[in-house]
């Protein structure tokens, strides 16, 4: 599980909470099932007529990927293209689907990369074999885009059914003043209304767009280094050109070559400071 998005959303509805019983205030007062119903109902209504029922059954996948933790596999991805790359360089491209299909890799691979080897072999012209692997990556897009669309919409429903629930509570009110209890009951109902719609948007949905859209650039460059690395098997690049110019996509790689960096820099300053050290010490 992604400890930020768990730590993230206990903390949000935790702190909600705990602030209204600090000064007094009873938390079973905040369960009001009208209100839970106006609004969260009427949100995923409006999501229906928006999106669709597919859509809709889509959105307990998409939440649950943005509680894991990213699986990011570009360092991983970057060492198995280099490695086609010199067999390639080698033998010739036809000898990449011998390697592919002896290590039983087809199932294992990222589609898009698998199917760009397989263009390699046939022999497809470079600009075809981009032209393909952009266009599966701006469907794979678009499709992603749609399905978080529906969390930014929710994030945009529920404070306004929240507010529907408020006017409804509050008619209810002004048709009952004479009645105490009934008036009491309607005021309830029209401040918890507004408060579930506010809180579901921006301690819920909204987040949870957030970080889909961040998994989606994650995986969308992912993809991009792909596609540069099946261009560049099938131009013949030199293999350890191809790490750094693949390298440049791995964060992960990046941040470790710059810790190893200054790592050495800091051994040659005390290197430095030790013989400074001897030769004053000669010196005296």
């Amino acid at each position: 599980m992604d400890i930020a998005s768990i730590i993230g959303i206990a903390l949000g509805f935790g702190c909600l909470l705990f602030g209204y019983s600090m000064d007094g205030g009873g938390l079973k007062s905040l369960v009001l099932l009208s209100a839970f119903i106006i609004v969260i109902g009427g949100s995923l209504g409006s999501a229906a007529l928006s999106f669709g029922i597919s859509e809709l059954k889509n959105m307990p996948k998409m939440m649950i990927r943005a509680f894991k933790p990213p699986k990011s596999k570009i360092g991983e991805t970057i060492d198995f293209i280099v490695k086609l790359s010199e067999i390639a360089r080698k033998d010739g491209l036809l000898s990449i689907e011998k390697s592919i299909n002896e290590n039983n890799m087809a199932e294992q691979l990222d589609p898009l990369l698998y199917q760009g080897i397989l263009m390699v072999i046939d022999g497809v012209d470079l600009e075809q074999i981009r032209d393909t692997l952009e266009t599966q990556i701006y469907v794979f897009e678009e499709k992603s885009k749609n399905e978080i669309a529906i969390f930014d919409a929710l994030g945009g429903y529920a404070p306004t059914y929240g507010m529907i629930g408020t006017i409804m509570g509050m008619i209810k009110v002004l048709a009952n003043l004479e009645n105490a209890e009934e008036m009491a009951a309607s005021i309830a109902v029209a401040f918890t209304a507004t408060l579930y719609g506010v809180a579901s948007a921006n301690v819920l949905y909204l987040p949870i767009a957030s970080k889909l859209k961040l998994r989606l650039k994650q995986s969308l460059l992912e993809k991009e280094m792909i596609i540069e690395g099946v261009c560049s098997i099938r131009n013949g690049m030199n293999s350890k050109m191809l790490r750094d110019k693949l390298s440049i996509y791995s964060q992960e790689e990046n941040s470790q070559k710059s810790s190893d960096k200054n790592k050495k820099v800091s051994g040659a300053e005390n290197n430095s400071r030790r013989k400074k050290v001897k030769s004053n010490d000669d010196a005296a």
